[in-house]
């Protein structure tokens, strides 16, 4: 896999974790919460993301837009869209749907999954490519107990201790984007002082491992030099609840470091959008 599209692939994906909708989960009303986010790769600019999630005090939904930048744009322009909705249950996500386009070249190409109770009933792709004669086949116990991306990165802390502690961060995460299915294994690393994208306090530091399960080829040099490396995610809490969003996610890889960070955080989910929009 090329450098750029690398990055800016994991990227995304770390992005996808600033979804914010357990907040209300945790009592803290109906509310919304978003981000603004700048993705470099060798220190020079390569994309941006935004990302917004509501909630009406049991249904979610939220959208991450990324699109390509700076000198990336000359060697591959595109950009994305991701939809996730669903239910929180107790501090749980449980989707309901899952749609991604990523538009390049003039072309787009698109994915949708249909889910219910944690399980994928149906899976749309245009155009739909037939799978790699020599990746591992994705079964139907892989599709049982699954999470779709931005599903995925909802981080609440549980029990009663710090929010930013090791709760917010041990996990392991069975994800299903629609044509690979992986986990993301996360442990805790320390409790850190940041100050990033107008948040400044304690955040949690996790580090963050990939572990493909099935839909890849188990010969391709990319996935294997990803099982051996490990991403460190920045989590900062949403006001009043015990759920965190990434504020900042540092990927090392063989071409050299990638960094998505905040450049700005919208993290009181009662604060009335039009209010929060005119704050900043």
């Amino acid at each position: 896999m090329k450098p750029v599209p690398a990055v800016l692939a994991c990227a995304a994906l770390a992005l996808a974790g600033a979804q914010p909708s357990a907040a209300r989960a945790q009592g803290a009303g109906q509310g919304q919460v978003s981000a603004d986010y700048s993705v470099t790769f060798l220190g020079l600019s390569i994309g941006r993301g935004t990302m917004v999630s509501t909630s009406d005090g049991r249904n979610y939904r939220t959208t991450l837009d990324v699109r390509v930048t700076g000198v990336a744009a000359i060697f591959s322009g595109g950009s994305g869209t991701a939809t996730a909705t669903g239910q929180i249950r107790g501090a749980t996500p449980v989707p309901s749907s899952f749609t991604v386009a990523i538009r390049s070249g003039g072309k787009v190409e698109t994915t949708r999954i249909a889910m219910a109770g944690g399980n994928v009933t149906g899976v749309e792709r245009d155009p739909d490519k037939p799978p790699h004669p020599r990746a591992t086949p994705v079964l139907p116990e892989h599709l049982r107990g699954v999470l779709d991306p931005l599903s995925a990165g909802i981080f609440v802390a549980g029990g009663s201790g710090p929010v930013a502690g090791a709760a917010a961060c041990e996990r392991r995460t069975p994800v299903f984007g629609g044509r690979e299915r992986f986990d993301l294994i996360y442990s805790f690393v320390e409790t850190r002082q940041v100050e990033i994208g107008g948040y400044k306090g304690e955040a949690a530091v996790c580090r963050v491992r990939f572990e493909p399960i099935a839909g890849y080829r188990p010969d391709r040099n990319d996935i294997q030099s990803a099982r051996q490396r490990s991403a460190e995610v920045v989590l900062v809490p949403v006001r009043g609840t015990r759920t965190l969003l990434p504020a900042k996610i540092t990927l090392s890889t063989g071409y050299g470091t990638g960094i998505a960070q905040a450049t700005r955080l919208a993290l009181d989910p009662g604060q009335p959008p039009a209010r929060r929009a005119a704050a900043d």
